[in-house]
């Protein structure tokens, strides 16, 4: 048998491979052009430095939620279940796959940047893992909060269930009413 006798197939596969290709091009063209993208940078951006800020995190957070005198490691709780709403409510917000992307990886961007140890440190645990479980049962809110007491390792205390769910309420009408501040065109 001599290579030329060899016929390489290709199949539907490569075609669609490129069509593929031509189509995510072209909505990331779509996207650029009537300012989604933009729209989902400057999103990510402001909502990283709002909760990136400690003091006025914990300031504003109060305001709904009651005084946070709690332990470093409960602040630190905090910040996690905070940006996971955020991720939380830009994934069911924003109009598709694309904006969703580019907002939350300059969140991510710009806590690796700012706050590399408190990334380095949660990037590294669970706590999403765990949230993303809750948020997919039927009842949301009470999942939620008892994640957050199980991950400050309050499981018998109904009070940190409590400011779990409050928690999770008050970023999400926050970043609800931020989001569609931004009027991301659909």
């Amino acid at each position: 048998m001599e290579d030329s006798d060899i016929k390489i197939f290709q199949g539907k596969s490569a075609k669609k491979n490129t069509d593929d290709s031509i189509a995510l091009i072209e909505e990331m063209n779509a996207q650029r052009v009537n300012g989604n993208t933009q729209r989902a940078y400057d999103l990510g951006n402001y909502l990283a430095d709002r909760f990136l800020n400690t003091e006025e995190l914990r300031a504003s957070l109060e305001e709904e939620v009651g005084p946070l005198n709690y332990s470093e490691k409960v602040i630190f709780q905090i910040k996690i279940l905070v940006f996971f709403t955020a991720e939380y409510c830009i994934n069911r917000l924003l109009p598709n796959t694309l904006t969703k992307s580019t907002a939350i990886n300059t969140i991510y961007d710009k806590i690796v940047k700012n706050a590399g140890d408190f990334y380095e440190e949660f990037n590294d645990g669970v706590e999403y893992s765990f949230y993303y479980l809750a948020v997919k049962k039927d009842d949301v809110l009470t999942e939620v909060g008892n994640t957050f007491a199980m991950l400050c390792r309050k499981t018998s205390d109904e009070n940190f269930a409590i400011l779990g769910k409050d928690i999770f309420v008050a970023v999400v009408n926050e970043v609800d009413k931020i989001i569609r501040s931004y009027e991301f065109v659909r």
